[in-house]
Formats: C-alpha cells, sequence, structure tokens
C-alpha cells in the first residue's frame, strides 16, 4: 500500500470518527435539553439551572421593584412578574421560614390597621377573606397585598387601583390568586396560563401579562438566559411609536438597560441587526462583544426582541430573548468559560427552541 493511499484512508477514517463524535455530542446534548415555560411560552436550555426567586426577606418589599436573584446570590435584575399586579415568588421555604413569612403578613395587617386608625381617619381597611383560610389578603384605602403558600414556596401579589375601581380590583385579584398552583419547574403545564417559576395562574385570558424568568447554567455558572413574555401594548398619547419597535428595544437594551461593561461593540457591524424568525413572529437579533468593567475580562452577548400586535387575530406578545456570557462567575468557580463560537451557536440553538406553549413544531 502507497504512502499516499495510508493518508488517504487516515483522513477518511479520522473523518468518520469525528463525524461519530459530533453526532454522538449532539444527540447527548439533546438529551440533556431541558424544556420549561415562561408565561405561554416554552424554552429548552441545555442542562440543569438554578432559576432565580425573590429572598424571603423581600418578599414583602414595596411593589415598585423586583428583586430576583439566584442561590449564589447574584441578582437577576430583569426577572419580573406581574399578573393583576407585581408577584413575587420565594425559592422553597423551610417550616420555620414558612411560619416567618406567614407572621410577617399578620404583622403588616397590625401595622395597617394602626395606619388608618391613628393617621387617616377617612382611609379603609379590609381584611379580604378567601376560601382558603391559610392565605392572607387585605387592602388599605385602594392598595391590596395577597400572600399565600404554594409547596412551601411564598407567593405575594401587590396591586392598587383607584377608588370608584376597588370592587372590581378586588373580584379580579381573588379570581387570579384562587387560580395560582404550584407547578414543578422544567415541566410544561397541560392547563392553558401563565407559567412563573415553581407557578402556574390558570384562566388568564385576556389579562395583562408580564413574565420574566431567568436562568443561570449550572454546568457553565457564565451563562444566563432570560425569557420574557409581555402583553403588546400599543402608543399613549403623549408616547412615541418608535419606542415600541423591536430595534429601539434592542438598542435601548445594550445602550440603557444592560450597563455592566466598560465598552461594548456590535458584532453585526454591517447590518447592525439581523431579521430573524422567532416564535413565530418576526425578530430583531442582536451580538454584542464587551469588555467589562475591570477593563480586561471580554464577554459576549445574545438578544432578540419582538415588537408585538395587540390587535393581531392570533395572540401575537412582545417577546425577549437574551443569553449573556459573565466569564468571571465561571473562572472563579475553576471553570473554563464557554468560547464566543460555542456561545453564539448555543444562544441561537435556545432562540430556536422558544416557542407558544402547546405549539406544534414546525417542519425544517
Amino acid at each position: 500500500m502507497t504512502t499516499f493511499i495510508r493518508k488517504i484512508l487516515s483522513s477518511v477514517t479520522a473523518a468518520m470518527v469525528l463525524s461519530l463524535s459530533d453526532s454522538s455530542a449532539n444527540a447527548e446534548e439533546k438529551i440533556y435539553w431541558r424544556t420549561d415555560c415562561v408565561g405561554r411560552m416554552q424554552i429548552s436550555i441545555p442542562g440543569d439551572a438554578d432559576i432565580a426567586y425573590t429572598p424571603p426577606k423581600l418578599m414583602y418589599e414595596d411593589d415598585s421593584t423586583q428583586i430576583y436573584k439566584f442561590p449564589d446570590g447574584s441578582r437577576a435584575g430583569w426577572s419580573w412578574f406581574s399578573l393583576g399586579g407585581a408577584i413575587r415568588i420565594s425559592n422553597a421555604l423551610s417550616p420555620v421560614e414558612v411560619h416567618q413569612f406567614r407572621q410577617e403578613a399578620k404583622k403588616l395587617e397590625k401595622m395597617a390597621q394602626g395606619y388608618v386608625l391613628e393617621t387617616s381617619p377617612k382611609g379603609v381597611f379590609e381584611k379580604i377573606y378567601l376560601d382558603d383560610k391559610s392565605q392572607f389578603a387585605m387592602r388599605v384605602n385602594s392598595s391590596f397585598l395577597f400572600a399565600l403558600v404554594l409547596n412551601n414556596h411564598g407567593v405575594t401579589l401587590q396591586s392598587s387601583t383607584v377608588k370608584h375601581q376597588v370592587g372590581q380590583q378586588s373580584q379580579q385579584l381573588k379570581a387570579i390568586v384562587s387560580n395560582m398552583t404550584y407547578r414543578e419547574n422544567f415541566s410544561i403545564a397541560e392547563l392553558p396560563g401563565v407559567c412563573m417559576p415553581s407557578l402556574l395562574i390558570k384562566g388568564t385570558e385576556g389579562k395583562g401579562i408580564l413574565a420574566a424568568t431567568t436562568y443561570q447554567l449550572k454546568a457553565h455558572p457564565d451563562i444566563t438566559i432570560l425569557l420574557e413574555e409581555s402583553t403588546a401594548g400599543k402608543p399613549g398619547k403623549y408616547e412615541r411609536p418608535e419606542v415600541f419597535t423591536a430595534i429601539y428595544k434592542s438598542n435601548f437594551f445594550w445602550t440603557q438597560d444592560y450597563q455592566d461593561y466598560d465598552s461594548i461593540e456590535n458584532l453585526l457591524k454591517f447590518r447592525r441587526h439581523n431579521n430573524i424568525p422567532f416564535a413565530g413572529q418576526r425578530a430583531v437579533e442582536s451580538k454584542v462583544r464587551m469588555i467589562r468593567t475591570d477593563k480586561i475580562t471580554e464577554d459576549f452577548g445574545y438578544l432578540v426582541v419582538t415588537q408585538g400586535n395587540p390587535d393581531a387575530k392570533v395572540d401575537t406578545p412582545d417577546l425577549m430573548l437574551y443569553v449573556i456570557r459573565d466569564a468571571q462567575q465561571a473562572i472563579k468557580r475553576g471553570i473554563k468559560p464557554v468560547p464566543k463560537k460555542e456561545f453564539f451557536k448555543l444562544a441561537r440553538q435556545i432562540a430556536d427552541s422558544v416557542k407558544h406553549r402547546g405549539a406544534i413544531p414546525s417542519e425544517k
């Protein structure tokens, strides 16, 4: 056998081995991808992940801010949940923490009663009675607070309205709370409704929704993933229509919302954005390179944004997906950060997995 033929056979064999190993890797990847639901959407992510919750001590904080954190204490700044009002969900609580959660509600009830009696003679305090006596609810003037425990997870719902809509709002909130049920994470609920971490809210048709869940991969803690669904809105009388466009929201995210960097570079230099299909809608895709505030660490970000249509016959919400690498989160754990090429490949695979829950996958 000539040297030339040996080289050819060797190359073919190597190619076959590489092809087989790639196929095995892809098969293994698909086996370990996990699917979860967010709002009325579903998403698949590679492997196990931590999900951000509100720390127990912050469950009753003012509803103007949402504070969600991962188990390591790092903040998930874009996690946010609202249906009828701001919703907070805690991680699984110990029996002692459950008791403290309930006691805090009773403490707030006494404080509210005292406030109305002493400082607001014309004010109104109302204890709202629910079918489940273990749940807590109250109204102070036109503001509401509901608190309940579902499978050891604390849940609070805070809302306020105008005076003449108090009765209607009270009924709507009681209906929302009565339809809250525990949901195992990384499961796809069979009933229609809105998914949140450890929570499904049934019977939510026609209501304004905001559900934004953040994941941190356990095998690659440098990777965080957020999927957000919100009911599409219309520009108000004094609002600029361009603010509602996907391109505007994409640019605003990287330049105003997300600023954890010293410098940022758009990797799509000529097009600036890609137009791609996303969950059955038209979307804007962006890719960036960042230098962190230490002026040394290089990182990457991927973002997909849609502009929903409130008048569409088919449900068309606003959607946003980001996948962001924070290399230091891996380095400090002795793990190698995901390389650039693999990062963007992974991000696109995640984006391709997002669809309406219960939708039939399209053939490729």
